[in-house]
């Protein structure tokens, strides 16, 4: 009794693809829907292609007018014969996996497969002829394997072989996805059990830790100790670097032979040199590590001298860094900001996906086959050939379209010159949105923080500050924020386009062009970071001070000039906090999470390890918002601090803390060695633009 697949079951959206052998699924779709799958075999039942149901139900209702009862003997006689062919297969026991009906012996086919597989490797690795490298193992009897001599590697070897020693064979359950103990089965159901965990730690107590990180390097010499203890790990790696390579190269030369040869010098005269004539290595690997040795120990010095230079620059950058703590421990709320950032760009991303959608179907259906067969394939050779033979000519080859059955079959869209500058304008609309939804919350953090700055009693700052300052900057400073996302979109997109013209250069073969427009990659993709951080600096001065974009990007740039020791000494130090800071978090959240899974879900997760791996990967995302923002206060606190120097005197200044304390430190030390370098404005010819305005002791900027 056959099984007959109607119209509706094909546009039945619950009807599951039923996967027969490699044949059956193999190129031109052969597959058919049905509504369930089936879990018992039944081989006097079959489903079929769709085209073969329909001749083999003609043909039934044709033996049935002329003899009634006959139909059936048709119809086993058809099936048997489309089963041959592959057009049809008999009911078999499958299980629904993803919405297709996975047959069971092809599950238990490659189950077994691999499982015996696994266990021929793991008795490979396992064995070994050295009794002495590993001890003779005992067996389940007591007595010692006595097998082809090899011996058992014990549990401590490299893998696990316990099971092959005792006897007992491993089964690749994980390659059967479709049964309830099946591995990806089992992930899911971890994933279920422990999402309350991968959620709550990897975002709530991630946050947690990142508090406890600033709380951390606030305490007195911590920051220090951590900071001053980095650079002196960069300094010894590149002299260590050079040592090594230094006694390699001579290592090199005593193992080598060496004759003495006269040389003639281009005076006229002649000295003796000695050359390597034999050894494992020539004379041009052993000149050339002993000038690697020396290329990282002039690294190594160069760097010392430059954190000589420097150090009173990165005592004032670790005061920054605090401050910059304690700014956004007193506004707790600014830490979260960026999840709002994240929900904006998702509300935008619903219709702009929609309109992406429609336009790339937008294009023109192009329907095209590649040739399974010998002969099929020398026929697309030559099409090849005279396609490329009439591109050379100037002419156009049109291919026919002959696709048979056993082509793998595909469709490619083509889109006319007004749908990909349409695409064009939605990339632009993309890079534009999602740079300003960056730059407001810059502005905001900006100015949340130099409000704190610039806020005598401190006490008196709280979350009430930052939605303060981010209503003042919704309200006030969104040009600012849309014109400067605007340079970074006008980059991005002509950054894509000459990714586009890339593309086509590379299948022209036109390697000039290739290298030209990868310089020009290159250059875009330097401006582009060049801009950003002009485009931060400068909202922070828009923040400070309320500028335009303009007047406050010609302020950050010149703040530069006159800051560029400072700014370095800050770069150096934030990006090793930072660095230091996603670390702590993320290692501080998973070993919590871990412990907790395994006190509290004994017995209810099958791979604990999965669980704490979605949980760190939670908490790298937590971790980066939180150095999103921290990193942009602690380049405000930089800009607060040069704003308060240049227009207070020292005693109405607003720094204090940890800040004021290193300034002062320093500043002592200046008035007793005179010459030195000193907390001061740094001068040079940019000092015309310095800030001007004071506004009285006490009052609040901006």
């Amino acid at each position: 009794m056959q099984t007959e697949q109607t119209d509706a079951d094909k546009n039945n959206p619950d009807n599951k693809p039923l996967e027969g052998n490699a044949d059956f699924k193999g190129p031109g779709a052969n597959r058919g829907c049905i509504k369930t799958c089936p879990t018992e075999d039944n081989f006097e039942e079959f489903y079929c292609k769709y085209s073969a149901q329909k001749k083999i139900n003609d043909q039934v209702a044709l033996a049935e007018l002329e003899a009634e009862g006959s139909g059936a003997v048709v119809a086993s006689a058809m099936y048997v014969s489309y089963v041959t062919s592959y057009e049809c297969m008999p009911v078999m026991a499958t299980r629904d996996y993803l919405g297709y009906c996975v047959p069971e012996l092809a599950i238990a086919a490659a189950t077994a497969a691999a499982s015996a597989a696994l266990n021929g490797q793991m008795r490979k690795k396992c064995q070994t002829d050295d009794t002495t490298e590993y001890p003779v193992a005992e067996d389940n009897a007591g007595g010692q394997h006595d097998g082809d001599k090899a011996y058992w590697k014990d549990v401590e070897s490299p893998i696990n072989c316990t099971a092959p020693r005792l006897g007992i064979e491993v089964t690749a359950d994980f390659l059967d996805p479709a049964s309830e103990d099946g591995f990806f089965d089992r992930i899911s159901a971890d994933m279920y059990t422990a999402q309350s965990v991968i959620l709550g730690f990897g975002l709530g107590v991630a946050m947690v830790m990142g508090f406890a990180y600033l709380f951390f390097i606030r305490l007195p010499g911590v920051l220090s100790m951590l900071i001053w203890g980095l650079l002196f790990c960069v300094f010894a790696c590149f002299m260590g670097l050079g040592g090594y390579m230094y006694m390699t190269s001579k290592k090199w030369l005593d193992e080598a032979t060496t004759t003495t040869m006269t040389v003639e010098n281009e005076d006229g005269t002649t000295s003796e040199e000695e050359v390597v004539t034999d050894g494992p290595h020539s004379q041009a690997e052993i000149d050339g590590t002993l000038y690697i040795g020396y290329f990282f120990a002039g690294l190594g010095g160069c760097w010392a001298l430059f954190i000589c230079c420097i150090r009173k620059r990165i005592i004032l950058a670790i005061g920054c860094v605090k401050e910059a703590a304690k700014a956004m421990q007193a506004m707790p709320v600014i830490t979260i900001y960026p999840v709002f950032q994240v929900i904006g760009v998702l509300l935008f991303l619903i219709p702009w996906l929609v309109y992406v959608t429609f336009l790339a179907s937008s294009g023109d259906v192009k329907v095209s086959c590649i040739k399974m067969s010998a002969s099929g394939m020398l026929d697309q050779a030559n099409s090849a050939y005279q396609m490329a033979e009439a591109a050379s000519e100037g002419e156009t080859y049109e291919e026919e379209a002959t696709c048979e059955e056993g082509d793998l079959l595909y469709k490619t869209m083509a889109y006319n010159t007004n749908t990909k500058f349409a695409g064009l304008y939605l990339l632009f609309c993309w890079f534009w949105t999602s740079q300003f939804v960056i730059a407001a919350g810059q502005l905001v953090v900006a100015m949340s923080v130099s409000m704190w700055y610039f806020t005598k009693d401190k006490k008196t700052v709280g979350n009430g500050t930052f939605f303060k300052a981010a209503k003042s900057a919704m309200w006030y400073h969104m040009g600012t924020a849309a014109f400067g996302s605007l340079i970074i979109a006008i980059i991005k997109t002509i950054r894509a386009v000459v990714a586009y013209l890339q593309k086509k250069a590379a299948k022209s073969k036109n390697k000039i062009l290739v290298a030209v427009l990868c310089a020009i990659q290159c250059y875009m993709w330097c401006l582009e970071k060049c801009m950003k951080f002009l485009n931060k600096n400068a909202y922070i001065q828009t923040a400070i001070f309320g500028y335009s974009f303009c007047k406050a990007a010609r302020k950050a740039f010149f703040l530069i000039l006159r800051n560029i020791l400072r700014i370095a000494a800050l770069a150096i130090v934030s990006e090793f906090v930072l660095i230091l800071g996603k670390l702590f978090i993320m290692t501080g959240t998973t070993v919590l999470a871990y412990m907790m899974m395994e006190q509290n879900f004994e017995g209810q997760i099958n791979y604990l390890w999965w669980p704490t791996l979605l949980t760190c990967f939670v908490s790298y995302f937590t971790a980066e918002m939180f150095n999103e923002v921290f990193g942009m206060a602690i380049s405000t606190i930089l800009q607060c601090f040069v704003a308060d120097e240049e227009m207070f005197k020292p005693e109405e200044r607003f720094a204090e803390g940890d800040l004021a304390t290193t300034v002062s430190k320093i500043n002592k030390q200046h008035a007793a060695n005179e010459g030195g370098a000193a907390i001061h404005p740094e001068s040079n010819n940019a000092s015309s633009d310095k800030y001007e305005a004071k506004p009285e002791a006490g009052e609040e900027l901006p």
